[in-house]
């Protein structure tokens, strides 16, 4: 519950990391501008929907204008050497660049070995273009893949090919890991494309080789069209050895198998000649973002056959990582001293991993699902949401109580048709209890840092996770669709009319849900001396003012 009571001071009880989240109350008499957090963001050591083109090594384009980048899909099939004629104008003229020619090639080995194959073609027409197009990324991960970028090269109205050269080819480490607490192999190779301008033709080629699989044998991927913008031809090839079963679910009308040499053969084509919206497609989108309900990626495979199979690797990556030491067991019986109840040491428990432990993304190689650890995150004081799940799970088996974990998506819906590791990016912990193990079960999540007890952010709520209570109890449950705290707001104004006309006046303010869990992160993040003026900032946005913001409202007009 989060509480901003107003009355000259600041109270900063239970916001204290280690106190109960039992409430928060805010006092003060000031008033300063600050804007509201309206989501509570975090990242993830699995891959969220937003970096779905790392794991799947897909080109990207930097917008050179905006602070973040944005990773698409750029794969064309193989251009000519020669620049081609430029077309009749058509309705794509008033595009920034059009997609001539996408494709992209995947063959994979049994062993778990696979090559990427993808050319590009795109014409540019406005500056707009040349600034979207202008620096090319090619993103990899560097423990496991090599990336060679065959060639970048420009056609010319005039007939001329300006080639960019090897020089204007930096490695770079990725977006994410400079932009939040990340830290990963993945890189990215950055290309300055010489010479590109409106008018011209882009042509390049790059090549993926993996040969350090993160799970010998087995392999999987997803594939994403490119729906922005207009696209004349896209296509994409997956190549698997012949005698392989795999999943696989792709769009129906386009796609066709073959056999050649050894392989089957997956192929589907694509295009978008409008590049017109649909009316409110974009408030759609942040609203299926904010749920976690974005759309699944268009083509997945997997050589994973069903998700007991999922649920055995992974189980056997964490099950050591969990067993309690000697340092666990005596941190549990520091934390539970003088408890006899099974409830209040899981949520003193709870509240130690969830509060004491920084958050931070730790990804190389397969430590991209295994966590760390239980011992190692005691010592570190930090993890990522996996690191977090096995430091709690271990406290708990110290204490004799039994904590699952909880495969889950927070970008889409888990498809049930084709099980693989791709399709997770967060870890959360299932506790089993009551009459009806399954619906009354407790989910925990201690990513967030100040969630609650048994909350879960929206975008993981109502959503398939796959569960494991042993390498062979695996099953998909269902989160639970509501938020244990019912989301209201209560105002309380204690005051006297003075002989003047002025209100004095003590304003309570109590919240809890949603919006409470996004003011304890923000206060969170804030320095402690900034508490006052941001709790006073928030009541002013409120809509209620103090006497003396009121007054000095009215000395402004007055001096106008």
């Amino acid at each position: 519950m989060r509480r901003r009571d107003y009355a000259g001071s600041l109270s900063s009880r239970n916001l204290t990391p280690g106190n109960s989240f039992s409430q928060l109350t805010l006092r003060s008499a000031n008033a300063v501008r600050l804007t509201r957090h309206s989501q509570i963001s975090f990242s993830l050591a699995f891959f969220s929907r937003n970096n779905d083109k790392y794991r799947q090594t897909m080109i990207s384009r930097r917008r050179a204008l905006c602070l973040t980048v944005v990773l698409a899909v750029l794969v064309t099939s193989r251009a000519q050497t020669s620049p081609p004629p430029a077309p009749a104008k058509d309705d794509s003229s008033h595009e920034a660049a059009v997609i001539e020619e996408m494709s992209t090639k995947i063959a994979f080995e049994n062993d778990g070995n696979s090559t990427r194959e993808q050319i590009s073609r795109v014409r540019v027409r406005t500056d707009a273009g040349v600034q979207q197009w202008g620096l090319l990324s090619f993103p990899f991960q560097s423990a496991t893949q090599t990336v060679e970028i065959d060639y970048v090269r420009v056609h010319k109205a005039d007939g001329s090919t300006l080639i960019t050269p090897p020089d204007n080819v930096q490695d770079l480490d990725a977006e994410i890991t400079r932009s939040a607490r990340f830290y990963s192999d993945l890189r990215e190779k950055h290309v300055a494309v010489k010479g590109l301008g409106k008018g011209d033709i882009l042509e390049y080629e790059a090549h993926w080789h993996t040969t350090k699989p993160l799970i010998p044998g087995q392999f999987w991927s997803q594939y994403t069209f490119h729906h922005e913008g207009i696209v004349l031809d896209e296509r994409l090839e997956i190549k698997v050895p012949l005698e392989r079963a795999v999943k696989v679910k792709g769009p129906q009308a386009t796609q066709t198998v073959t056999t050649e040499e050894g392989s089957r053969v997956y192929a589907w084509t694509y295009s978008k000649l409008q590049s017109a919206k649909e009316p409110g497609s974009d408030q759609k989108k942040q609203t299926e973002t904010a749920r976690g309900l974005l759309p699944p990626p268009d083509v997945q495979i997997s050589s994973f056959q069903d998700w007991e199979e999922v649920g055995r690797w992974y189980w056997n990556l964490q099950k050591d990582r969990i067993e309690p030491t000697a340092a666990i067991r005596a941190k549990e019986a520091e934390l539970t001293k003088g408890m006899t109840d099974d409830a209040a040491k899981l949520r003193a428990l709870y509240s130690f991993v969830s509060t004491q432990y920084r958050y931070i993304g730790i990804a190389f190689g397969i430590g991209r699902y295994q966590p760390h650890a239980a011992d190692d995150v005691l010592t570190n004081n930090y993890g990522d949401c996996k690191d977090k799940h096995t430091l709690l799970a271990s406290l708990l088996q110290a204490s004799g109580i039994t904590l699952y974990p909880a495969l889950i998506n927070s970008s889409w819906e888990l498809d049930p048709d084709v099980p693989s590791p791709a399709q997770f990016d967060h870890v959360i912990g299932y506790l089993p209890q009551g009459k009806d193990k399954d619906k009354d079960a407790v989910w925990l999540d201690t990513t967030i840092e100040v969630a609650p007890f048994g909350y879960l952010v929206p975008r993981l709520r109502d959503k398939s996770a796959l569960v494991m209570s042993g390498d062979k109890s695996i099953q998909l449950a269902t989160t639970p669709a509501d938020s244990p705290l019912p989301n209201t707001q209560v105002f309380k104004i204690d005051g006297k009319l003075g002989n003047d006309g002025a209100l004095e006046a003590r304003v309570e303010d109590t919240t809890r849900g949603d919006l409470e869990v996004v003011m304890r992160a923000a206060f969170r993040q804030a320095p402690q001396p900034q508490w006052k003026d941001f709790g006073a900032a928030d009541f002013l946005r409120s809509g209620l003012l103090g006497h003396r913001e009121r007054r000095q409202r009215e000395h402004a007009r007055s001096d106008q």
